[in-house]
């Protein structure tokens, strides 16, 4: 278990303190090159609508108002399998911004998908320290009714502030590394 930050202004983004970032690939918000280097290892995150294609470039699909929707989200992970990725990730609140968003309408879409995807999920609980992955599986359950499929949780986004976020990575460290 280890943090990462992400930020639409990526230059706040300390890296003495975060080794770990979630950098835009594309969008509004997209970072340089140079902006990815600062940090030892990243992920992409993708934000557009029907372009599954960023699925090459991007690990992470931002399925919130604006970016991408759950419906973008098969085409994405069929992209990064197409391109012989590892796996493909959603970021998404437990909830979701609108109606046919959020965890729910993402199960949903995938449920009788065989490609490995997980998921990231928002969750800004107010407490000084990340969830574990069973509390943001229980919230998950409590909000929305939906048992996440055991493996899919992958991270939470847990504080949020006006600079960055910070999330928690529950799994073994599978970002790219810096040069890479």
């Amino acid at each position: 278990m280890f943090a990462f930050a992400d930020s639409v202004t990526p230059q706040l983004i300390n890296p003495a303190e975060f080794s770990h970032v979630a950098a835009y690939v594309n969008g509004r918000f997209a970072w340089s090159p140079g902006q990815v280097r600062r940090f030892p290892r990243h992920i992409m995150i993708g934000v557009l609508p029907g372009a599954p294609v960023q699925a090459q470039v991007a690990r992470c699909l931002d399925m919130e108002r604006g970016d991408a929707s759950s419906a973008d989200f098969p085409g994405f992970c069929q992209e990064r399998f197409d391109a012989e990725h590892e796996d493909a990730l959603g970021y998404t609140s437990i909830l979701g911004s609108q109606p046919g968003e959020g965890i729910a309408a993402i199960v949903e879409a995938m449920k009788d998908s065989p490609l490995p995807w997980q998921l990231w999920v928002a969750w800004w609980w107010g407490r000084p320290f990340p969830p574990t992955a069973a509390e943001v599986l229980a919230e998950i359950k409590a909000l929305t009714g939906v048992v996440l499929p055991v493996g899919r949780l992958a991270a939470c986004q847990w504080r949020n502030a006006p600079a960055l976020d910070t999330s928690v990575w529950y799994g073994r460290d599978t970002f790219t590394v810096a040069g890479s």
